[in-house]
């Protein structure tokens, strides 16, 4: 048997096998004690990667329900409708905030098990762009935002709008993030050389070089001193840089003036040869609306 050329778990088997015959020349048991030593090594990393996931999670979600279950409790006791209302709101963030971390956990999942299909439909942009803004309306208004959609495809996209929606939650709920206060988002899609591209603009710190190259690392974070600490899960951008290579497209950012741009690349799909369905952003789940190609929050 080849040695170098077979799986661990053989491995372990031949070094069973061979330790009992007493089989093994001193070349080979130095090049299984190696094996072994890697496969320990892989073990440990393995295990490290688990508990650092289990303890982002923790933090992560502890402090949302915690929020919850506080929040809950003063409803019950609390009469005052304004009071009510407030306090229904702030519930609502923390809501968003869990089921958006959900969000990026399970696609991450996906990705890692090979188990991410794709399912094309026709869409209108501008209304899944409505749809994950309104997910970070608390943030918005608390940073006092203004932003601005535009678009210039003609017609409708053909692309997995469920794709396309976690790529905004994510790229939107990273411009909120890092923007500077009563500064703007710019929100535009466009169409060039059979290819969607996706562009998120926002007024704010920048990306430092230094944490540049690392930015789609997943678990990846940075704490530039005015976010508040534990921020994320360092999955987003991981996850949109997975979901445009699905899409046969990728991500790109760079700082351009006075801004930071993220710049996203979709396949442009041809809708002759597909069956298609009218997917998240048609009309089938949001309505006629008026499309002068664009819109402002």
């Amino acid at each position: 048997m080849e040695i170098a050329n077979i799986s661990d778990t053989e491995i372990l088997q031949e070094i069973g096998r061979r330790f009992k015959e007493k089989s093994a020349s001193i070349a080979e048991m130095e090049f299984m004690t190696k094996k072994l030593l890697e496969m320990n090594e892989k073990s440990k990393e393995v295990e490290a990667a688990k508990s650092y996931f289990l303890s982002l999670i923790k933090n992560e979600f502890n402090n949302p329900l915690s929020s919850l279950l506080s929040l809950s409790k003063k409803i019950k006791k609390d009469m005052n409708v304004e009071r009510i209302d407030a306090i229904g709101s702030m519930m609502r963030s923390e809501l968003s905030y869990l089921d958006f971390s959900l969000k990026n956990i399970f696609a991450a999942s996906e990705i890692e098990y090979g188990e991410m299909g794709n399912d094309f439909a026709r869409i209108t942009p501008q209304d899944v762009a409505q749809e994950a803004i309104e997910y970070f309306e608390h943030i918005i208004k608390e940073k006092s935002l203004t932003l601005k959609v535009e678009n210039t495809i003609e017609g409708k996209m053909v692309t997995d709008g469920q794709k396309l929606y976690l790529i905004l939650l994510n790229l939107i709920s990273n411009a909120c993030e890092y923007s500077y206060p009563n500064s703007k988002i710019n929100i535009i899609f466009a169409e060039e050389n059979d290819t969607y591209i996706l562009r998120v603009e926002d007024f704010g710190e920048g990306i430092y070089e230094e944490h540049s190259k690392n930015i789609y690392n997943r678990f990846y974070k940075h704490n530039t001193g005015k976010t508040r600490p534990g921020q994320g899960l360092g999955l987003g951008l991981s996850v949109v840089k997975e979901i445009a290579e699905s899409l046969d497209g990728s991500i790109d950012h760079f700082s351009e003036d006075d801004k930071t741009v993220f710049l996203v690349k979709i396949a442009h799909i041809d809708d002759a040869s597909l069956s298609l369905s009218e997917g998240l952003g048609s009309d089938e789940f949001f309505g006629e609306k008026p499309d002068d190609g664009m819109m402002e929050f």
